[in-house]
């Protein structure tokens, strides 16, 4: 695993797009084995934030939105 406390480094972080809290790369605790099981959960072990807008027809349904890639903007920017 790379170090991110480097200055300068452009390290990939996976965060949730709606809380910005940084996920892992593990399936949320809560959900059995299953073929549709998330691949990424906070790191508290629940599931990401819903996403309403998968399925407009059916509000009742909702799945777990996908994680982005974050880069700090100081790490982009010249110094």
């Amino acid at each position: 695993m790379s170090d991110r406390t480097k200055s300068r480094q452009c390290a990939p972080v996976m965060i949730c797009p709606d809380c910005t809290e940084e996920v892992r790369n593990t399936a949320p605790t809560a959900w059995g084995l299953s073929w549709n099981r998330p691949d990424y959960s906070h790191q508290d072990g629940s599931e990401l934030c819903p996403d309403y807008s998968t399925s407009p027809n059916d509000p009742e349904v909702r799945r777990p939105l996908q994680p982005v890639v974050f880069v700090s903007l100081a790490v982009l920017s010249p110094a």
